[in-house]
């Protein structure tokens, strides 16, 4: 990699094909021992990790190899994670039993994602993290057709939640990095994962109709075999490993005892609020969708409706992942957030009192509306908060809070209140706690790091003391 050209602290390029200028979109430029509230301040020249390689890329193309990836993500998640509480109920499991399945799952995701966010920053590179993380999950479905005890295929179902989340997060820093401009691209990569995953699981639900719940692990294999083939031809610079040694020195002595995680929370201080706002969120939204199935096959609906549920949900992500650029420039990320989760919550809490499978799909549409556009702000937040040394170790982090954390309290309150006040008390509630996350985010974002997306993000808001890169 050949050294970094000194510039002004806004770095801009010139797109060969158009000739207009452009703020440099390759994550946080690394600062030399200066704080984010002095920038206005000074005139500092500053080295960038994105060095001259911003200049090689296209203005507007997506790598197709992320592409892959992405539809990847969607159609092995679409495999096994959805039917995981039905399969567990078909095992003998009741409802109690299920959200203590869900509950470790989810906690497991909490501890393994943001670990594994560390090994991908600082120890193997975001790629060869990804291919690890490929085999393990392979290793799990192909136990799957052994046969194996209930308790067995409790803990191996249940670990599905734990490779879902880390195949997105990883994804999800490859993208913002890769992305020439993340905050106009990123929404429509990633409703590459919503379709495949509306096309994957409507196709499960229909096959394990006739072919049984077995059929998920083939299904699996066979899309973790193509993500393995692709993800070596995903551009990463996390593969050198002079780019990963520039993670030690951020934050100080100190925060090198929790190795990045550390590193991440000791540059930004706001990341505490961010991730408590987004736990408490998502407590509603996964309490709510670990028992939807269960919702639907009590009302008399099969596995395809089901799939269908959920495939309904995804289909839908798809526009409010490719509008959530177009409404974060006009009303701002905070803003975004809230509104998706207002939304959201007032569908979650028609689920206890809808008649039918059919009524409650119907709500759906709403909901992945929401979800894609609550997902895309989320991941963009990122950029705006840590610097691009650390986007693998923030995209886990926000993926172990909401994914991890928030579906670990409402699987566990989720699991006992279904059965004991009834579905229709219990969507109330989670309705209500996502209402309520949605404020609590709303006030974490205020200030810059929740305002009107205004271009690329060339360094993160509110920023404390990052070293000099080496590059």
């Amino acid at each position: 990699m050949q050294p970094a050209a000194r510039g002004p602290v806004t770095a801009h390029v010139t797109s060969a094909a158009s000739g207009r200028r452009h703020t440099c979109a390759h994550g946080a430029i690394i600062l030399t021992g200066i704080r984010w509230r002095s920038l206005t301040a000074r005139t500092s020249r500053v080295p960038s990790i994105a060095s001259a390689e911003t200049r090689e890329r296209s203005a507007e193309s997506t790598p197709w190899t992320l592409r892959g990836i992405y539809i990847g993500i969607g159609a092995s998640t679409a495999s096994i994670s959805p039917f995981v509480p039905v399969i567990l109920q078909v095992h003998g499991l009741d409802t109690t039993a299920i959200g203590i399945v869900a509950a470790v799952a989810a906690l497991l995701s909490a501890l393994v994602v943001p670990a594994w966010g560390h090994l991908a920053d600082v120890r193997f590179g975001r790629t060869r993290a990804f291919k690890i993380g490929l085999l393990i999950g392979s290793v799990a479905a192909a136990s799957l057709l052994l046969g194996l005890p209930v308790v067995a295929v409790a803990a191996i179902v249940a670990s599905f939640t734990v490779f879902g989340s880390m195949y997105i997060a990883l994804g999800d820093a490859l993208a913002v990095v890769e992305l020439p401009a993340p905050e106009r691209q990123y929404g429509a990569l990633r409703a590459h994962a919503s379709l495949s995953f509306t096309v994957g699981i409507i196709a499960a639900g229909f096959l394990y109709d006739r072919a049984g719940y077995g059929a998920s692990s083939w299904v699996f294999l066979a899309w973790s075999a193509a993500m393995f083939l692709l993800i070596g031809r995903v551009r990463d610079r996390t593969a050198d490993s002079k780019v990963r040694h520039t993670v030690e020195a951020i934050g100080g002595e100190r925060a090198r005892r929790f190795g990045s995680l550390g590193r991440a929370f000791a540059v930004q201080p706001r990341l505490w609020a961010v991730l408590a706002a987004f736990t408490l969120a998502f407590a509603g939204l996964q309490g709510a969708l670990t028992f939807i199935g269960i919702r639907i096959v009590d009302l008399g609906g099969q596995p395809s409706d089901v799939g269908l549920s959920f495939g309904l949900a995804a289909l839908t992500e798809v526009p409010g992942l490719v509008g959530a650029g177009w409404l974060g420039r006009r009303i701002g990320l905070r803003w975004l957030c809230l509104l998706s989760l207002v939304s959201y919550g007032l569908c979650i809490t028609s689920w206890g009192i809808l008649p039918s499978p059919m009524a409650i799909n119907a709500t759906r549409f709403v909901t992945g509306l929401c979800f894609g556009s609550l997902i895309a702000a989320r991941v963009l937040i990122v950029p705006r908060l840590l610097p691009e040394q650390l986007q693998a170790t923030g995209q886990v982090l926000l993926q172990a809070a909401t994914y991890g954390l928030g579906t670990v309290v409402g699987s566990v309150v989720g699991g006992v209140a279904y059965g004991w006040i009834g579905p229709t008390a219990f969507f109330a509630g989670a309705g209500v706690v996502s209402i309520v996350g949605g404020v609590a985010t709303w006030l974490a974002l205020a200030g810059p790091a929740g305002a009107r997306l205004t271009g690329p993000t060339a360094t993160p808001f509110e920023l404390a003391e990052l070293p000099a890169s080496p590059l």
